[in-house]
């Protein structure tokens, strides 16, 4: 081949392969776009089974709930190679919303405290039960043995009863007769004084705990010169407290007229009543059904640490020592059911070892008491739910003393994936709330006196459920109030008294 034809075979061989490259891409372009290329930075990964455990907790999943309303709006990304559906596999159906827990454990330990049983003696200063107070978390205490002196030089922290002093024996107050009954009402007049008392009307000390008669002391009940007393306290509406052990036949008839005679007074039954002598709640529970007007504090039951088989051993007749020390069931159910009713007290400063009590509030300081009192009931204690803890602890004795307005009950429960509140305000002990999402029935235990008439106000998210509300009480059906808005609907209604069990059940779309 010549030099002019190899010429024109290498310019051939390169204007053909430009028109190849040309037509490619020309080809190229006419292609929908994206078929053939990933979205840069896309990964393709596999979905995960649908048998596998979701990464995130049911705490994970609650926070979620609660903190995000609506699903946040994304942009869509790229488009992705479409891959058929494989029809001969089921689809899974579109998951239910998740169960998510809106109550926790009661954390006692940042609870108010109120105090409603101690004692002053010559042996402890102000100054220290301040100390022990403010090491303890307790606010205010109840100081039995004060003064107006002593209350004042710490204002705020001290309320006080008129002294009802039994030494020497017989006791002084009973011997001063109607010089005492008068020199009460002066003091009461004064509006210083929260109460009367502590008087000790059947007591028991000495012989290890146990219960031999003849008691100590013992002042009958219905004697005409304590009944005044019992009118005093209906009169100046504050309460009157007593240490009464009810172990004898007569006495406890006496002891049941005083309850029944004046309707007004206001009664505070001292060591949860039984005190050294076995506790029963079955009878607890039989008293504060009959008197409206009872109450019952804890004081000292702590100190009583010897086992069941012996005297003195009615804490672990509270606290399971099989299961750690936690309130056992019975307890439980006592103590929720009749939360209202029920204050916390320590009973520091009393007793014989006195001192070695205070030393012992919030330590183990001395072998001579039981240690870290306010300890036991706020560990005991934090096995209820929070609103009765925190009226044992706290509301019931700012109520009954300071005439403080008692705070209504608040419940945390779940509903699609989300917590919502209800609350309950009423006189009356309430407890056990609880919401079912799918029939929309709230469920709530009231306590009360047989013979009064108790009211509840309940306030529902009208997100949770709204609409009508038929209510009953023990599967009666009873008349009931509501009115609704944009946020809650308010529902009211009353009762007779007792323990009863109320249902709330709810109509229509929420």
């Amino acid at each position: 081949m010549n030099q002019k034809g190899f010429s024109q075979l290498i310019l051939a061989i390169i204007v053909g392969a430009v028109i190849v490259i040309a037509g490619g891409i020309f080809w190229h372009y006419q292609q929908p776009a994206g078929q053939n290329k990933s979205a840069p930075g896309t990964e393709v990964t596999p979905e995960p089974s649908f048998n596998e455990a979701s990464s995130v907790s049911p705490e994970q999943t609650e926070q979620q709930a609660s903190t995000v309303s609506a699903p946040a709006t994304t942009q869509s990304p790229s488009p992705m190679a479409q891959v058929p559906a494989q029809t001969d596999v089921a689809l899974p159906s579109t998951p239910s919303t998740p169960n998510i827990s809106c109550t926790s454990s009661t954390d006692t330990g940042q609870m108010d405290i109120f105090d409603s049983h101690v004692h002053i003696t010559s042996k402890v200063s102000a100054s220290q039960i301040i100390s022990e107070m403010n090491k303890a978390g307790v606010s205010v205490a109840n100081l039995y043995s004060g003064s107006l002196d002593t209350a004042s030089q710490y204002p705020g922290r001290f309320v006080t009863f008129v002294d009802t002093p039994d030494s020497p024996q017989p006791s002084t107050w009973l011997t001063q007769g109607q010089s005492f009954v008068t020199s009460v009402e002066a003091k009461l007049k004064t509006g210083k004084f929260y109460g009367i008392g502590e008087a000790n009307l059947r007591y028991y000390t000495g012989n290890g705990g146990a219960i031999i008669p003849p008691p100590n002391i013992y002042v009958a009940p219905d004697a005409p010169l304590w009944l005044q007393l019992v009118n005093l306290s209906a009169q100046y509406h504050v309460p009157i407290s007593f240490h009464f052990i009810p172990d004898d036949a007569t006495a406890n008839t006496a002891f049941e007229r005083m309850l029944s005679y004046n309707k007004d007074t206001i009664f505070i039954w001292a060591h949860l009543g039984f005190n050294n002598m076995t506790l029963n709640s079955a009878t607890l529970n039989d008293f504060l059904l009959r008197y409206p007007n009872l109450y019952f504090d804890t004081a000292g039951i702590q100190n009583m640490q010897n086992p069941l088989s012996q005297p003195n051993s009615n804490w672990a007749r509270l606290a399971d020592q099989s299961n750690n020390g936690r309130l056992t069931e019975e307890w439980r159910q006592f103590f929720e059911t009749w939360n209202s009713r029920i204050l916390f007290g320590s009973d520091a400063g009393g007793g014989a070892n006195s001192l070695e009590r205070w030393l012992n509030y919030t330590s183990n300081t001395s072998d001579l008491a039981t240690g870290d009192a306010v300890g036991h009931w706020k560990s005991l204690l934090s096995c209820l739910d929070y609103n009765s803890a925190r009226n044992i602890l706290s509301s019931n004795a700012r109520g009954l003393f300071l005439k403080e307005q008692k705070p209504s009950y608040v419940y945390s429960v779940s509903s699609g994936g989300k917590c919502y509140s209800i609350s309950v305000s009423s006189d009356s002990s309430v407890s056990a709330l609880t919401f079912n999402p799918s029939t929309r029935t709230i469920t709530f235990t009231v306590a009360g006196s047989k013979g009064t008439t108790g009211s509840a106000v309940i306030t529902i998210p009208t997100t949770l459920a709204g609409g009508n509300f038929t209510a009953s009480v023990d599967g009666q059906n009873i008349k009931s109030q509501s009115t609704s808005n944009s946020t809650n609907t308010t529902i009211s209604l009353e009762y007779a008294g007792g323990i009863r069990s109320i249902t709330l059940s709810a109509s229509g779309t929420p």
